[in-house]
């Protein structure tokens, strides 16, 4: 299979992307999605009026690829690396989804490059792989708004036929062009974020807070407060005292996988030691 242009989709954030692979290939009975995971799943699910099926997660966050079949879905949305957990999945795994599920399965990398594998390398053998990125994590564009897929040619060619005529601005198109050609800089921000995250995570196994391998740039860590105690109202305590100090986190609190766990997302050194610095001011006092 040759590929080249015919196999690509620019579109207004990978967002947009993704309503379009819902408008255009998805049918009874919904989308497929693991749970816990991107929050715009179920939105471009209501907005195409479909349904969503849920494969739900346990604590190991292991990927159960008989589930995913199990569905029956047309698309399944897989994020890799996992949000909000960050934990990425092999290629292995990936690939063995794509031969048993009976559709498209969307492998949206929007983390991938802070430590996890493209799905990238399976896309000339299995013409059911859909990859999504974007510009917005490690490339520094939220706002420029900029997201591409890759696919098989039938594939981009529906989705081309129901994208807006105008979808990605001027400016938006010569943002990421500068950043994708600028090879030294992406990969020495993208080092960065990896290093101070790895530090930070030292600082959180110090605490006797599990926290999952991340391949994001974000840590879903489960704090513990002085008395060692963990579960859903230690993390919401640590949750509002920080941001009583001005640190905004994540916390999800309405999932049992999720509500004992808070996400930080990794910012320079010096934002994360002062997150540090709260959380060693809530041990004190919480």
């Amino acid at each position: 299979m040759v590929w080249g242009r015919a196999n690509v989709i620019i579109g207004n954030g990978s967002d947009n992307i993704l309503d379009l692979i819902t408008r255009c290939f998805v049918s009874d009975p919904g989308a497929g999605h693991t749970v816990p995971s991107y929050s715009l799943y179920p939105v471009v699910a209501g907005m195409s009026g479909q349904g969503l099926v849920d494969v739900n997660f346990d604590r190991s966050m292991q990927l159960d690829v008989e589930a995913l079949a199990a569905t029956q879905a047309k698309v399944f949305f897989l994020t890799n690396p996992n949000a909000p957990t960050g934990v990425a999945f092999p290629i292995e795994q990936i690939e063995a989804a794509l031969k048993a599920i009976d559709g498209l399965l969307v492998v949206d990398e929007a983390y991938v490059d802070f430590g996890a594998d493209s799905a990238v390398s399976l896309l000339k053998e299995y013409e059911n792989l859909v990859v999504v990125r974007t510009f917005s994590k490690s490339y520094s564009l939220a706002g420029m708004r900029v997201g591409f897929a890759l696919a098989a040619a039938p594939i981009i060619s529906m989705l081309d036929r129901v994208r807006d005529a105008y979808n990605l601005d001027r400016v938006a198109q010569a943002a990421a062009q500068a950043a994708f050609e600028d090879v030294e800089h992406f990969e020495a921000q993208r080092q960065k974020v990896m290093a101070t995250r790895e530090a930070t995570r030292a600082q959180l196994d110090a605490y006797d807070w599990f926290t999952y391998p991340s391949a994001a740039n974000f840590l879903f860590t489960e704090p513990k407060n002085a008395a060692g105690e963990s579960g859903s109202e230690v993390a919401a305590s640590l949750f509002e005292y920080l941001k009583s100090q001005r640190v905004l986190v994540r916390y999800f609190s309405s999932h049992p996988l999720t509500c004992s766990f808070i996400r930080v997302s990794v910012g320079t050194d010096a934002e994360m030691k002062v997150f540090l610095t709260a959380v060693e001011s809530w041990l004190n006092n919480a």
